[in-house]
Parts: structure tokens; sequence; C-alpha cells
């Protein structure tokens, strides 16, 4: 459990898979009632039951199996009452992109936008490098239709500025086959980094003595109006229904 909304009866927890439903990830789930947030502490490792109802999934049992005290180096903390959702207006924030050049999320309003979180170093093929090779999809199918490639954008943030330069993500662009006219990729101070995740409900933790960061994923689409779309969790969405949906939001 990384947070308790006692004002809201909610809190924010890292799950594991919850099996044929969804997959592991960062999400604040409001509780049933409010005696199941009494006395809940961040830190708590918990078994809960999970009650959909509609659109709505609520916690309805929460027991406590243990403790674990939440790791320094992490964005946990930005992420309490933080977290946007479709409908809302995506946060700005300044970056660095690939070519050295200073970027303010604000650019891309005007244009639908393909966002998603990435770090070079990532030896889990099926977290970065499948995001990666997904985008290489989607971006063949836009320089395809010269219409999409001017409506249509695509946007990778690194959260490991420590390795991610601009001249190590221009590489790594260069090794995609990026066009950086449709796809460009960003970093930024730590802090920035860190909380502009947070808010997408991205979270990070980096182990002290590694390189490797562990992180969840998300996908963002976001509409011409800078508003929020859709947001695909996990790595288990398909670049042909993504493409759909941009060029339904393209239209």
């Amino acid at each position: 459990m990384l947070a308790v909304h006692a004002d809201k009866q909610e809190i924010t927890v890292r799950h594991e898979d919850i099996v044929d439903y969804m997959p592991g990830m960062t999400m604040t789930f409001p509780v049933t009632t409010p005696e199941l947030i009494n006395g809940r502490e961040a830190g708590e490792l918990i078994v809960a039951t999970l009650a959909v109802s509609g659109d709505v999934a609520r916690l309805a049992k929460i027991e406590r199996v243990g403790f674990q005290a939440l790791p320094t180096d992490t964005n946990a903390a930005a992420m309490p009452g933080n977290l946007v959702e479709p409908g809302d207006e995506a946060p700005d924030a300044a970056f660095i992109d690939q070519d050295n050049r200073r970027r303010s999320f604000s650019e891309w309003r005007g244009t639908v936008t393909l966002l998603t979180f990435i770090y070079t170093r990532c030896p889990l093929p099926n977290y970065c490098p499948l995001m990666d090779r997904h985008f290489v999809s989607i971006q063949r199918s836009i320089v395809a239709d010269p219409a999409l490639a001017e409506r249509i954008r695509l946007v990778s943030v690194s959260f490991d500025p420590d390795h991610d330069t601009p001249s190590i993500l221009a590489a790594h662009a260069r090794s995609l086959g990026a066009d950086t006219h449709i796809w460009t990729f960003l970093t930024g101070d730590r802090v920035t980094l860190d909380r502009f995740a947070a808010k997408f409900g991205v979270g990070l933790i980096r182990p002290s003595g590694t390189q490797e960061i562990t992180h969840n994923l998300r996908t963002i689409l976001i509409g011409r109006d800078g508003h929020i779309r859709q947001i695909y969790p996990g790595n288990e969405w398909a670049p042909a229904k993504i493409l759909a949906d941009l060029r339904a939001a393209s239209q």
C-alpha cells in the first residue's frame, strides 16, 4: 500500500496481476465502507478483495499480512490524490528532447499524442523494448498515411535521466528508425520526471546497487484539446487497437 486517502475513502496500492481482469499496476481504489480504511498506513502489505459493479471497482475486504517501509528512492509520494484519468487535462512539464532542446509538454497540444514511459537500459523484453516495438509499428502506419503524419505525434519519456541523456536518446531513436518529426524522446531532471510519471500512475523504484528500475507500464492517448482520451495499462494492448483509436481521435 503506497498511500491512504482517508478524506476520499481511497487507498493507492501497487498490486499484482488480477487474473483475467487486469495486469499488475499502481492504482487508487475506493473502499466499500469507511471502516476498511481506519488504521491503515502506507507500507502495509495487504490481501484485498476487488468488488466490481458496472464501471466502478472497490476494495471490499482488506487484510494486513505484513509491513514494508516504502523505499526512499521512489516516486510513490507523488501519487496520492494526483492521478489523472480520461477526461482530465494532461499535465504540463519541462523536458529536454533527443536533440538537446528544451521542450514543454504543452507543445503537443493541437495534435493527437500517444505518450509512453521507458528507459533504454530496461532488460525485460516485454516491458520498455516492447513499447519501443509497438511504437515502431504505429509509426510505420502513420508514415504511410500523409494525413495521419500531420495530425499524430508519438512521445516516449525516459525516467532514467542519469543514463538517458539527449545523446543516448538520439542514438536510441536512430536504432529504432524513429522519425523525430513524428516521434520524440524526452528526458529531464529526476524530480520532474518522477512527478510527471506519477500523475499517470507510473510507479518507479530505483533499488540501490543496480541499474534496473522497477516500474509498471502506462500508455496514454491525448486528444488535440490536451485532454486524456484513453489510458492503456500494462503491455497487453496491440498496436492495431491503438492505431484505430488514434485515427478516431484525429478525425
